[in-house]
């Protein structure tokens, strides 16, 4: 069988173009950029999803590749100035059922959320079950699945509670008791492949959730047990208090914590799993025996525990520019360090220039770490900064290596923070 994914590159794309591949399908992958070699049997075409809006941005391209099923698994969670659920979720899906119906695709899959129903009121879940009910509405054979919270390798969310389980005090939102029922990746992917081959999963709304329910304290704990920690602290936060520290975690990187998030945290229920085992005959794992079957490695246990280590070594570096600059500005007499700056050759207002441009271009450093602007490129101008400096002090001032507190000792361990803040660093 031919099959279109779309987000092959995305978390379930990955592991779901590994299942399909395993049952000898042919597959045209769908990607903003090409991603890898998948070998014989596998087609990689570069779309903009977001930006394919129309029908007719589509049907060329399913004429071309001719296929008989199509699984979209395009998703996000938090949307960003380029990303919105709204193109995403919406647009793009409904444009890609359509032009389906015209070119007589035989099945369409639509990896939903576990919510998208008529209690949906997040922006998140409302986009999504836009994109669900076209679907639904159209003449197309089709399959509309509803994943709970996924665990798996490379899972953003898993990797998220994977850290905060492994903090010494673990954050616990409200009271711990949100119900929630973790799926496995592996799961997910086999329900896909089911929803394929069985003719009784045609035409339904299949919640996808594990077997075993548990709080959020329980899920925390048993993630901070999994990680090798020997005993479970919990430090309860109240939702206002929440909201305010998800409103500052962008500061921190890409993790999936924003108010929606709380929110939805707040709301969550239990669901039940009697429409998949009637649909799809099978019953998922619960969160215990997924971890007992996959007990974490000595490299996942080191991963969760550094998580959230790089971002604050990316902040504390921040914070060090920042003021370098403002001391510089501000802190330091400016006769001295006009004076040293004489010692360069810089003089009467070529050394005020060098000053204030200096400074300016400290506190310019620190901030674009401080928003997680190109981290890579600016911690290389960084490095850069250090030795220079390090250089024309060493010259003009040889004292300050003689400095009590370090002086310019420091700049050394700078630079190994700043080599491996680079070498963590995204893109």
């Amino acid at each position: 069988m031919r099959i279109l994914i779309t987000g092959a590159s995305g978390f379930i794309g990955r592991h779901l173009v590994e299942t399909l591949r395993h049952k000898g399908h042919e597959l045209v992958l769908i990607s903003r950029r090409e991603r890898g070699r998948w070998g014989e049997g596998v087609t990689w075409r570069v779309v903009d999803f977001a930006g394919a809006q129309r029908p007719e941005d589509w049907l060329p391209l399913l004429a071309d590749v001719d296929v008989d099923v199509v699984v979209n698994c395009v998703g996000i969670f938090s949307q960003t100035r380029r990303q919105r659920f709204d193109d995403l979720h919406d647009k793009a899906p409904r444009a890609l059922f359509a032009a389906c119906e015209q070119a007589g695709v035989e099945l369409v899959i639509q990896i939903s959320a576990l919510g998208t129903d008529e209690t949906a009121r997040s922006p998140y879940h409302l986009s999504k079950k836009r994109a669900d009910d076209a679907l639904a509405a159209s003449a197309l054979d089709w399959v509309i699945l509803r994943p709970s919270l996924i665990i798996g390798d490379e899972g953003v969310s898993w990797r998220f509670f994977q850290a905060l389980s492994a903090l010494p005090l673990v954050p616990v939102i409200g009271d711990g008791q949100q119900i929630l029922q973790p799926i496995s990746i592996k799961d997910v992917t086999k329900a896909i492949l089911l929803s394929i081959e069985r003719k009784e999963a045609v035409r339904q709304r299949i919640d996808l959730v594990g077997g075993e329910q548990v709080t959020l304290r329980q899920y925390l704990q048993k993630l901070s047990c999994w990680t090798g920690k020997k005993s479970f602290h919990p430090l309860h936060i109240p939702y206002g208090l929440a909201g305010v520290l998800a409103g500052l975690a962008p500061l921190l990187g890409k993790f999936p914590l924003d108010r929606q998030a709380i929110k939805m945290l707040r709301e969550a229920r239990a669901f039940s799993g009697e429409t998949c085992r009637r649909a799809l005959g099978f019953s998922p794992e619960g969160l215990s025996h997924v971890l007992a079957q996959n007990p974490a490695s000595r490299c996942q246990r080191r991963e969760a525990r550094q998580t959230f280590l790089f971002p604050l070594l990316r902040l504390s570096l921040a914070f060090m520019w920042i003021m370098a600059g403002v001391a510089s500005l501000f802190l330091t007499p400016q006769a001295q360090s006009l004076a040293l700056l004489q010692r360069l050759g810089l003089e009467g207002m070529s050394g005020v220039f060098a000053l204030y441009g200096a400074a300016l271009l400290d506190m310019a450093l620190g901030l674009a770490l401080l928003l997680h602007y190109r981290v890579r490129q600016v911690g290389q101008v960084q490095m850069v900064l250090i030795l220079f400096y390090t250089l024309a002090l060493s010259f003009v001032a040889p004292h300050m290596w003689a400095d009590p507190f370090g002086g310019l000792a420091k700049n050394f361990p700078v630079l190994v923070a700043t080599s491996l803040m680079i070498s963590q660093a995204e893109g």
